[in-house]
């Protein structure tokens, strides 16, 4: 059981990568509290988790809204003793899928530039600024953020996603420098193209054009999955990820470290002179 022992908070849990990352950390012995928005999707989560003799509970709130994130801290502390881990995976994701209100620039509502960003930042602000003093009376602990590739390496529209993420990665880097002397690491993983199910994810891959696109885009011969995403959070987690700190780990099959300019293999065929 490699989180023996640790008491984590995993917002944003009742979908996708956040529930891959909870089953994983449950898995390893975690004692877990989620968050998520829906009551109904976390309460069956938690009954089925349960179920499976893991120790798991479920605080129903918004990361954007300061008091749920106390509550939920408050949950974790209350029930299992401390809180050593956190991971900042909640994201205002049904407004920046395609066709969202998080469009080009000139065209975004201010409102919801806003309320995108008060989920993407402040929520791991208010997360990380209520956990910080449990994990200092624990002796330390691991703030795992999640960002993306858009965060690092541009496309189009989603401004205010974008935003958020690069805001995520600075301020992953400040409590990293901050911390890291009391024993608290903080680290963010830039998420590739990860299919997480959905009704816009899943017409997403069901486009052959798009999904030949972003194959061609990714060194690896598959795309992502949510377990991989889980797998590099157990890592930052767990003992042995102990020594890192401050760092931007890609989990994205090479998309972030490939040059995009046109494929070149027809060049092969041009000779020399």
């Amino acid at each position: 059981m490699r989180l023996a022992g640790k008491v984590a908070l995993v917002t944003g849990a009742t979908y996708g990568i956040g529930t891959a990352i909870l089953e994983r950390f449950a898995e390893e012995g975690a004692s877990v509290v989620f968050t998520g928005r829906s009551a109904d999707k976390g309460q069956a989560l938690q009954d089925r988790l349960r179920g499976e003799g893991r120790a798991v509970s479920f605080a129903q709130g918004s990361v954007a809204i300061e008091a749920d994130v106390q509550a939920a801290i408050a949950l974790a502390v209350d029930t299992y003793g401390s809180l050593t881990t956190v991971v900042n995976n909640a994201a205002a994701t049904d407004m920046t899928t395609p066709g969202g209100p998080d469009s080009h620039v000139e065209e975004i509502a201010i409102d919801a530039f806003e309320t995108i960003l008060r989920t993407g930042i402040w929520g791991v602000l208010y997360t990380s600024k209520y956990a910080i003093p449990h994990m200092k009376a624990a002796g330390g602990g691991a703030i795992i953020n999640i960002s993306a590739a858009s965060s690092v390496r541009a496309i189009e529209g989603r401004p205010a996603y974008q935003a958020s993420k690069g805001a995520v990665n600075a301020l992953t880097r400040q409590i990293a420098v901050d911390y890291g002397p009391l024993g608290i690491r903080c680290n963010a993983i830039i998420v590739g193209f990860t299919p997480t199910g959905g009704e816009v994810m899943t017409k997403m891959v069901a486009n052959e054009g798009f999904i030949s696109a972003v194959k061609k885009a990714i060194p690896s011969p598959r795309l992502g999955t949510p377990r991989d995403i889980a797998n590099g959070c157990l890592y930052l987690a767990s003992e042995e990820g102990e020594y890192v700190n401050g760092v931007l780990l890609p989990i994205d099959g090479g998309l972030t470290c490939k040059l995009g300019v046109p494929d070149t293999s027809a060049l092969s065929a041009i000779g020399e002179g």
